[in-house]
């Protein structure tokens, strides 16, 4: 596997990811601004450890080890390639002592009891379109981070509320069209939604992506913020 070694703009890091396989995008980085912008209001559930589902090469939780000093996380990635070099950018950006990567499918580790409600927060940038949602990328990498082929929105949810500790917080990215099935399943998990902030490209007023925070057994009531435009 060919790769390449990325500087992220802004960011004292360097990260190494496939040259032709799944490369990262602007998401993590709209992730990690957004639970930069709420870290006061959420300190003491981010405070602690995190989790990361499906962490590819450990983008997200490079990012926020670099921006929330007090947290540690722990990446789970179901592409043994992909968390090899998840396991090389930690290392190389000299964060071993923040951030472990597994290599597991997080199904297999939401039956496990060591696992259960761990951690205050959990984060993702999840698969977009479901396993029938549209063609399949040739390139294998693509096609696992793209399309719900190894757990559906349901099998997600489900898991989140397993790894989080009472009251704790699954914020993620996610298309906006998508928002009702995402609720229905984070709701039937007592994942209740708290906070939803929708992503429209410059000059549409159609949102494309969403940024939420919900609470495990939270109260009922959301908070919609000001659209971001990008």
């Amino acid at each position: 596997m060919t790769t390449s070694l990325e500087k992220p703009p802004n960011y004292d890091l360097e990260i190494e990811q496939p040259e032709n396989g799944y490369r990262y995008n602007q998401d993590p980085f709209l992730l990690t601004q957004f639970i930069n912008r709420h870290y006061d209001q959420w300190r003491d559930h981010l405070n602690g450890e995190s989790l990361d589902l499906g962490t590819g090469v450990g983008i997200l939780p490079l990012l926020l080890a670099r921006d929330l000093a007090t947290v540690s996380f722990t990446g789970i990635e179901i592409q043994s390639d992909l968390a090899a070099l998840a396991t090389a950018n930690v290392k190389r950006n000299q964060l071993c002592d923040r951030i472990e990567i597994i290599t597991a499918d997080y199904r297999d580790l939401s039956e496990k009891s060591g696992f259960a409600g761990r951690f205050k927060a959990v984060v993702c940038n999840p698969p977009y379109y479901p396993a029938a949602g549209g063609r399949l990328n040739h390139c294998p990498q693509k096609r696992l981070a793209r399309h719900e082929l190894a757990g559906d929105l349901e099998n997600l949810a489900r898991a989140a509320a397993f790894f989080l500790a009472d009251r704790g917080l699954f914020i993620l990215i996610f298309p906006a069209e998508r928002l009702t099935e995402l609720i229905t399943h984070l709701k039937a998990v007592k994942l209740e939604p708290k906070h939803l902030q929708f992503i429209h490209p410059k000059h549409s007023d159609r949102a494309g992506m969403l940024l939420l925070a919900a609470r495990k057994n939270g109260a009922s009531g959301i908070i919609i913020e000001n659209p971001l435009m990008i």
